[in-house]
């Protein structure tokens, strides 16, 4: 099997210009008072953690000089492990006041992102595009801390985590994150596409989802092209799932994708240490970065026939990394790796023929061969770049449809650009026939795996595991406000668990999130929602969301489900049907983990007297106690547990470390 590391992406940018269109919105001012804190919060508050007066002052009077500092002062205290409510409340004032600032301007100006460098590079534009007058995208930098000022007070407002100091107030949330995105908040654009998407506090429209969405990943896409590292990040943890698991280990950190891959490669290099000691030079791993000492141990490498290495001897080349740029030297390396079989070697060759680099002409038709050899062979950059030249008309007939099936095996092979191109194509009918719901998927996908959610969601882990409960509530919030259906559930966990709110409270704000991340693709959040509706002496509430549930194609929904029918809670009593529902989760079951609980539920449906034993809607089965209903964990064991699952990780690739 061969294992691949990627470190910079070879391909062709023919970026689609992002939607740079003026949508002036009326910003309603809405009521700031509602969110003030109390003198009485104030004066109760620990003594120990006292902000200085002069931050909030500094807000005030609106000194530039000061402004970076004053705004860290105030993330630093909402993104403490343990903040005073006297500093949250100081913190909360410092933010209300530059949503305040924020509102003032924009009235007299209609701010827009700023991608006018990007639409520049752009010759795939539309012509309504074109029309765009540069000279009219305005600089939003003195509006960007206010902007994101005014994306935080709305990720409070619309989880109801700093109660009382801001309420739960879905309504002034909308009103907010429409302000914070009109002054240029890349979080709050993403936070009205999701809600857009989903019919949440605004009315439905996936055009307009999309467009907002396509505003950051457009963005997105300039940054990546510009990093060293397009991998895909590691799938999130879950809270409840790794609850019920009953033991954890900690996901890998930042950048142990390639420490992953390092310690693998240790197994089986042999004569490739020369290789593998040039890879970890290059990057800095546990030695000093010098691109020059690396290139000079790929050379090593590559005269004792290390093909891997000749590839990245190649592109090192190609690039001017650890030396100057020789597009001679760098087609002649891909040349031999390409004969020795590396199929990212033949899209080096393809990318250099396609730009007629080392002084030699452009030769589309050998771009497009070379292209054609590295897809065949299974490299996704080629094919990315295959499906480029046919969406351009470059060399060949233009036909978007071509390019949209090989724009799929890009996707399929692990291409981080690919989503965002199908995207694209099936927003405008590029290929395929405009279908706005799987341009919303493509795009939600490619912001998954380019936002910086994955950081933020793992830092949250790391203040959980720390006991640093408001810490995790804060990082879990931001993202969960932006449509990731993972932190909304590890949000309503945490929140289900907190003493800091009382049971009304908990069950507003959880109820909320869970029925978010249900329609965001987690049907188990209806169950986790049927659960809090149980405790709440809602059974026929909670049966309707066992029902949601179990008609997803949740396992626990369909076990719950039957239950509630097997002792007639909320629903009628009728033991053939629960006994239908548990066969079902039987049926559907990937393992016997997950067979086992509706198997012995089925066992134990016949004795009547046998249900005391049954715990309720998967509570210690499925790793969830709900108060008030017994638990089955002497019935059937810790072992029953449902384990959790988590998705292959791929990436394209440039750098490989061996076969």
């Amino acid at each position: 099997m061969r294992s691949w590391v990627c470190l910079l992406l070879i391909g062709l940018c023919v970026c689609e210009r992002a939607d740079i269109l003026d949508h002036d919105r009326s910003i309603e001012v809405a009521n700031v008072s509602q969110h003030q804190m109390s003198s009485a919060d104030r004066g109760s508050a620990d003594q120990s953690h006292v902000v200085e007066e002069d931050v909030v002052q500094d807000v005030e009077s609106g000194g530039e000089d000061a402004e970076p500092e004053w705004l860290l002062q105030l993330e630093d205290l909402l993104f403490s492990g343990a903040p005073s409510e006297q500093n949250k409340a100081t913190a909360i004032e410092g933010l209300q006041l530059l949503y305040l600032e924020l509102i003032e301007q924009l009235p007299v100006i209609s701010p827009k992102r700023r991608l006018h460098h990007f639409a520049a590079q752009d010759s795939s534009a539309s012509e309504e595009d074109d029309n765009v007058d540069p000279t009219e995208l305005l600089d939003t930098e003195e509006l960007a801390s206010a902007a994101d000022a005014t994306f935080m007070l709305a990720v409070l407002a619309a989880t109801g985590i700093a109660t009382p100091h801001v309420a739960l107030d879905d309504s002034w949330a909308v009103k907010a994150l429409h302000a914070a995105a009109q002054g240029g908040s890349p979080e709050a654009n993403l936070a009205l596409a999701d809600r857009y998407f989903m019919d949440d506090g605004v009315p439905g429209n996936c055009q307009e989802g999309l467009r907002r969405a396509r505003i950051v990943a457009d963005e997105y896409v300039i940054v990546t092209e510009g990093s060293a590292s397009p991998e895909l990040p590691l799938e999130p943890v879950s809270l409840r799932q790794r609850h019920r698991q009953g033991s954890y280990e900690d996901q890998p950190g930042e950048d142990s994708w390639i420490q992953l891959q390092l310690e693998a490669e240790m197994l089986n290099f042999g004569d490739g240490i020369e290789r593998m000691m040039g890879y970890r030079q290059l990057l800095g791993h546990d030695l000093e970065a010098d691109p020059a000492a690396a290139l000079q141990h790929f050379q090593a490498a590559a005269a004792q026939g290390d093909a891997y290495a000749t590839f990245n001897l190649g592109y090192m080349h190609m690039k001017g990394i650890g030396t100057q740029a020789n597009a001679t030297a760098a087609k002649a390396s891909f040349e031999i790796a390409a004969r020795q079989g590396i199929p990212s070697a033949f899209n080096g060759l393809g990318v250099l023929y396609f730009e007629g680099a080392g002084g030699g002409s452009v030769d589309h038709a050998a771009a497009r061969e070379a292209f054609v050899s590295g897809s065949q062979l299974g490299d996704p950059d080629a094919m990315f770049n295959l499906a480029t030249m046919y969406a351009g008309g470059h060399g060949v007939a233009k036909n978007h449809s071509l390019a949209h099936v090989h724009y799929l095996d890009a996707h399929d092979a692990g291409h981080w650009r690919a989503p965002h191109a199908l995207a694209i194509a099936h927003q405008r009918g590029l290929g395929v026939q405009p279908n706005c719901t799987a341009a919303k998927e493509y795009i939600q996908t490619f912001i998954r795996e380019r936002s910086s959610w994955s950081e933020q969601m793992d830092e949250a882990l790391l203040a959980v595991d720390a006991g640093s409960e408001w810490l995790a509530l804060m990082r879990y919030a931001v993202v969960a406000v932006q449509g990731s259906a993972v932190a909304q559930t590890n949000l309503a966990w945490l929140l289900e668990r907190s003493s800091a709110y009382d049971r009304q409270q908990r069950s507003e704000m959880c109820l909320r999130l869970l029925s978010q991340a249900a329609q965001g693709g987690l049907p188990d959040a209806w169950v986790d929602a049927g659960n809090i509706q149980y405790g709440n002496q809602q059974p026929g509430e909670a049966a309707r969301l066992f029902t949601l549930a179990a008609e997803a194609g949740s396992i626990e929904g369909l076990y719950s489900l039957g239950w509630m029918h097997a002792v007639g809670q909320g629903v009628l009593r009728n033991r053939g049907r629960a006994a239908e529902l548990y066969r079902q989760a039987m049926d559907q079951a990937p393992d016997w983990r997950h067979a086992a609980p509706p198997v012995v539920a089925l066992l134990l449906l016949p004795f009547l007297s046998a249900w005391q034993w049954l715990q309720p809607m998967s509570s210690a089965v499925f790793g969830l106690q709900v108060p008030g209903k017994p638990s089955v964990e002497g019935a059937v064991g810790k072992h029953l547990r449902v384990p959790a699952f988590s998705g292959s990780v791929q990436c394209n690739i440039c750098f490989i470390l061996q076969d």
